[in-house]
């Protein structure tokens, strides 16, 4: 009687361990399956109700995140941009054209629950109601908070790039490296294989990606002004990883190309370029305070505002061998 009585004492213990204890802690599925393991074992057996609480486990977790989207947040270039200091008028350029720039935070585990959500997402973009309100250049994808990623997830980014390339989209992945869990699924599916098309760039961080994408629409705003006033392309838009066209024509006829004119007008115009004559009698220091402060007040005119801060500037000599300036230093008063 003593053992017996033991054992049922036991019994009711772990019962309402099991089913009082948790009563309204856990949730429904959660408790779903822990009352179907009690009750496998009450009338199949010990080892049946072990096994069946697997298999509800797998299901249930597979449930579970397939209901949660692996997007943490969308947003344009508009809203976020690099922390490259830029001259005003490629601010005022980047202004209007930084809505081409669509970037993709992606959050949790990714496997086949998750990734047709992001999926679906990506082709939304894509729908033609919503290209023509806002084409895209470049779509960013943020690895940063992506913990890790089965092989089917990474073979749907595969159909992600062959879906933007037909559209002539810069695929741009970033926040995640080559040796990260995320780096080597991405490597053995074949979006990242080190022989990547000329539409996938990767990136160490989301400010990088940044930074590229708007250095490759800078270009366009640059081949514009060559063709109106003849200034070059200056060296660092044109040493950009993606292909340099020749002229503004290999951007070719659509919303995006429409969108990147107006903005490129529209920033030559407040720039007040001016003619090759006019700039041969500049010093190049007085060229270079006319487009530093030119957005102190964009109504006021630059003379205005360089007479301002001229105030402020005192004519050096400094003879042979003299040091203008040396770390630890006071600056020459």
């Amino acid at each position: 009687m003593v053992v017996g009585a033991l054992i049922f004492h036991l019994g009711l213990e772990l019962m309402r361990e099991a089913l009082v204890d948790t009563f309204g802690v856990v949730n429904r599925i959660e408790y779903a399956t822990i009352l179907s393991i009690v009750l496998a074992m009450a009338v199949l057996g010990f080892n049946e109700g072990i096994f069946l609480g697997i298999l509800l486990a797998c299901f249930f977790f597979i449930l579970l995140y397939s209901r949660r989207s692996a997007v943490r947040k969308t947003y344009t270039g508009s809203a976020v941009r690099s922390t490259v200091r830029r001259l005003y008028c490629q601010r005022r350029f980047l202004d209007n054209v930084c809505k081409q720039i669509q970037v993709m935070r992606l959050q949790g585990f990714m496997f086949f629950g998750t990734i047709n959500g992001v999926e679906a997402s990506i082709r939304q973009l894509l729908d033609q109601r919503q290209w023509q309100a806002n084409p895209i250049r470049f779509l960013v994808l943020d690895f940063a908070l992506v913990n890790g990623m089965d092989f089917s997830a990474a073979e749907a980014f595969i159909r992600v790039r062959r879906l933007l390339e037909a559209r002539e989209i810069y695929m741009v992945i970033c926040g995640t490296g080559r040796s990260s869990e995320v780096g080597r699924a991405l490597r053995k599916a074949g979006v990242w294989s080190g022989h990547e098309s000329e539409y996938v760039q990767t990136f160490p961080s989301l400010n990088e990606a940044l930074e590229w994408c708007e250095n490759v629409l800078l270009q366009f705003y640059y081949l514009h002004q060559v063709s109106i006033s003849g200034i070059a392309v200056p060296q660092i838009y044109s040493i950009v990883t993606a292909p340099h066209p020749d002229s503004v024509e290999a951007y070719g006829t659509s919303p995006r190309r429409a969108m990147v004119s107006e903005a490129t007008l529209s920033a030559l115009s407040a720039s007040r370029v001016q003619s090759p004559q006019v700039e041969q009698r500049q010093l190049a220091v007085t060229s270079l305070l006319r487009q530093a402060f030119q957005d102190i007040d964009p109504e006021l005119p630059v003379d205005d505002v360089l007479a301002l801060i001229a105030p402020h500037f005192v004519r050096k000599y400094l003879g042979s061998g003299q040091r203008l300036w040396q770390a630890g230093a006071a600056p020459l008063g």
